[in-house]
């Protein structure tokens, strides 16, 4: 189908779908920034890597000998909890011969419904009956049982830092809309919004006063730091309500620390990964290093053109750096912070064979969002640039096919 009538359909089953997308004018919902129409083929191989590499991270994760090598953090770490995080997402870079590099693991990633969307439309489909949504729905469910409530429909808050001022509010209103097709009560709460009282949680600045019983968390502050997250945070370490994704999931498996720590062979090994899991993850691991890793920083910058450079706490591609292009005094900046260091793994082009495309010389990733060690969906995100950044027509989320 063409760009336009595939942003036409596309726009037209969103409204339908999600009649919460009212509130926001067809001219504010840049579709042609945040999916694509095209459609990416990978081989078979590459899906097999990280679904192996995925049970491998969860499995390993599990044990008691993995958290016992971990530094803890206190009110989080020591707070044990019996359900996880929905809506976790592994984050690669793919190659042409069918290699796999992970980038990250996240705990609050965006995209699924959008992702969703675009794969109905590339279906023919208009209802929330597809695979995906389906797992996804049952993810939120197990989460409650974990918890200890099923059954009847739950009281659901959707939280962020200034939801209404996010980028990806059209995706909130999505979230919303399901939520409420589901039968469950749901509506928008900023962080600042909560309280804790009576060993209850609810949010009664944002006109849910009754008792939350799920707080679906879009939050970067993922250790609940920020004082604005401190009813939150009271209702979480108490078990007043399922706060998915959790801090403690973010812990186990997101923190970027242990992107270094799974590199290290006798980490693994003190963990219990099984000699099996350890080679799944190898597979999959780009080298990455504390700064002392080096000699110097007269060393690093010597090295810096086939090096990363990102936070330890970013998100989003934010305030990350290609070696390459660092100036001196970023650098040096760079080595007064808590960053970690990256052998640059390139990300792969998007595949095309006409030199006349549009798309020659744009690049892509490649998401899987998973509940516990399941893929649910699998996405491609195009982009020109540096890092993802949803500011191009025909960029955004891709649909993936293997």
């Amino acid at each position: 189908m063409s760009y336009a009538f595939f942003y036409k359909k596309l726009d037209q089953t969103a409204r339908r779908l999600y009649p919460g997308l009212k509130e926001m004018p067809v001219e504010e919902i840049p579709w042609d920034h945040l999916i694509s129409p095209l459609e990416i083929k990978l081989p078979k191989v590459i899906y097999l890597k990280a679904e192996a590499a995925i049970r491998a991270f969860y499995a390993v994760s599990r044990r008691p000998a993995f958290e016992a090598q971990l530094e803890p953090v206190p009110g989080i770490s020591d707070v044990p909890k019996k359900h996880q995080s929905v809506l976790m997402a592994y984050d690669f870079h793919t190659s042409e011969t069918g290699e796999v590099s992970l980038v990250e693991i996240n705990t609050n990633a965006a995209g699924f419904q959008m992702s969703s969307l675009m794969n109905m439309v590339h279906a023919d489909q208009s209802t929330f009956e597809i695979d995906p949504l389906l797992k996804l729905k049952s993810s939120f469910e197990n989460e409650m049982q974990l918890w200890g409530k099923a059954g009847s429909p739950p009281n659901v808050a959707i939280t962020d830092d200034d939801v209404r001022g996010q980028k990806m509010f059209v995706e909130f209103l999505m979230y919303r809309d399901w939520f409420r097709s589901l039968g469950w009560r749901a509506d928008f709460c900023d962080n600042n919004g909560f309280n804790f009282s009576g060993g209850k949680l609810s949010a009664p600045l944002c006109g849910n006063a009754d008792p939350l019983d799920l707080v679906y968390n879009r939050g970067t502050d993922f250790y609940l730091e920020d004082p604005a997250n401190a009813a939150l945070l009271e209702g979480y370490r108490s078990d007043a309500a399922c706060v998915s994704p959790n801090p403690r999931e973010y812990w186990l498996l997101a923190d970027k620390q242990r992107l270094i720590q799974f590199t290290d062979p006798d980490f693994m090994t003190k963990a219990g990964a099984t000699a099996e899991e350890q080679d799944a993850i190898r597979q999959v691991l780009i080298p990455t290093f504390e700064k002392t890793a080096f000699g110097s920083h007269d060393e690093v910058w010597s090295q810096r053109k086939n090096l990363f450079f990102k936070p330890k706490r970013s998100y989003g591609g934010k305030s990350v750096y290609r070696g390459e292009s660092v100036s001196r005094k970023v650098f040096e900046r760079l080595m007064s912070e808590d960053v970690l260091i990256q052998h640059f793994t390139p990300a792969q082009r998007v595949p095309t064979d006409d030199p006349r495309s549009v798309l020659t010389n744009w690049k892509f990733d490649l998401r899987f969002y998973v509940y516990q060690d399941q893929i649910q969906l699998a996405a491609a995100r195009i982009y020109q640039g540096q890092v993802t950044n949803f500011s191009s027509p025909l960029g955004g989320f891709t649909k993936v096919t293997f």
